[in-house]
């Protein structure tokens, strides 16, 4: 199937639209421009556009007026929002309600934009194909069911693929709360290497151990939302700061989509600060109560932590870790998860 290339860009700043021009005049696209959202839709009209990028504050149509008309009107096009204006609760809200694939500032970096566009036109042949093979296994008939079965299973697999790529909206903004931190940067990626290797060896599903390692990269979005003075403060934080950390976890579930998708992800970053002995928070949950994702990544998150270092404390040795980790069993851990993790750190070097 024939990739399309057709990108339009929509901004009232000739500049913009002149710098935009530029960058993407060596790449392969089919390049349309537009000033006014109105004069986007008449374009839309006359051309099958595959990505649309535009500015968020426009006269007559804003940019999010704009997202929400393309959304109903043509749904397979990917959205991506370039603004001057930026806003953490109009990223958020853009991400999970129109699906914006990619959320832009200006001034932009011109390899990450070229990035994102590149993969916005591969999620948008995604989207396309995967309609074209629903479409092909619904019409097939007795004599195709050889087929049927072979287009099926890549119906699943492109469905997985776009799931994937929903999640690339929300990981944006777990890596923006981990920049946040001083000390953090590289967290979110070992936080889900610990986390597959212990839900491999508790024996889980291929899929459930895909989707809490997936997900355990976002456990902590919602320190996006604590001020940078409490998150990366070098001594123990007081009463009051310490209240304002712990809402964490109830931001990051905010944070989070509703859609069923992201139950998991739902799950461990409200409550993987919850201890086994219901000492933990947000909700005071013990024992089997807790969901076992976020069993899993409290384990791996306390690991990680203690072994690098933080604003407040240096890193510890393997082996110190392990011992303290050693008597929180039954208090702060799932002491059946926990020697799990004990002994695949033990055997191998984490």
């Amino acid at each position: 199937m024939e990739r399309n290339k057709n990108f339009l860009v929509v901004d009232d700043d000739p500049y913009i639209i002149k710098s935009l021009k530029r960058q993407f005049q060596h790449l392969d696209y089919h390049f349309f421009t537009a000033n006014s959202g109105l004069e986007a839709m008449a374009i839309m009209d006359q051309h099958d556009i595959g990505v649309i990028m535009s500015d968020m504050n426009m006269p007559g149509i804003d940019g999010f007026s704009l997202c929400a008309c393309i959304k109903k009107k043509k749904p397979d096009i990917v959205q991506i929002i370039l603004t001057g204006n930026p806003s953490l609760n109009n990223a958020i809200d853009a991400i999970n309600r129109l699906q914006l694939f990619g959320y832009f500032t200006k001034p932009w970096n011109n390899d990450e934009l070229n990035h994102v566009i590149s993969r916005a036109f591969d999620y948008h042949h995604l989207i396309v194909e995967n309609k074209h093979l629903q479409a092909l296994t619904q019409d097939q008939n007795v004599r195709l069911k050889k087929i049927n079965v072979s287009l099926e299973e890549k119906v699943r697999e492109r469905t997985f693929l776009l799931e994937e790529a929903l999640t690339a909206g929300i990981l944006m903004l777990a890596k923006a709360a981990e920049e946040k931190d001083q000390e953090t940067g590289d967290h979110i990626n070992r936080i889900m290497t610990l986390t597959s290797e212990l839900c491999h060896t508790l024996d889980l599903s291929p899929e459930e151990s895909a989707q809490i390692a997936s997900f355990s990269r976002i456990h902590d979005v919602g320190k996006i939302h604590i001020p940078d003075h409490i998150l990366n403060k070098p001594g123990k934080l007081d009463e009051k700061e310490w209240d304002i950390m712990k809402h964490h976890t109830l931001a990051g579930e905010r944070i989070i989509s509703n859609l069923s998708f992201y139950r998991i992800a739902r799950e461990i970053a409200r409550s993987h600060h919850e201890n086994w002995d219901g000492s933990g928070y947000p909700d005071g949950l013990s024992g089997l109560d807790i969901p076992v994702s976020a069993r899993i990544v409290s384990v791996a998150d306390v690991y990680d932590a203690l072994t690098h270092k933080r604003p407040y404390k240096k890193a510890w040795s393997k082996e110190d870790a392990l011992s303290e980790m050693k008597n929180m069993g039954g208090k702060k851990f799932d002491t059946a998860i926990l020697n799990a993790f004990l002994e695949k750190v033990c055997c191998e070097n984490f």
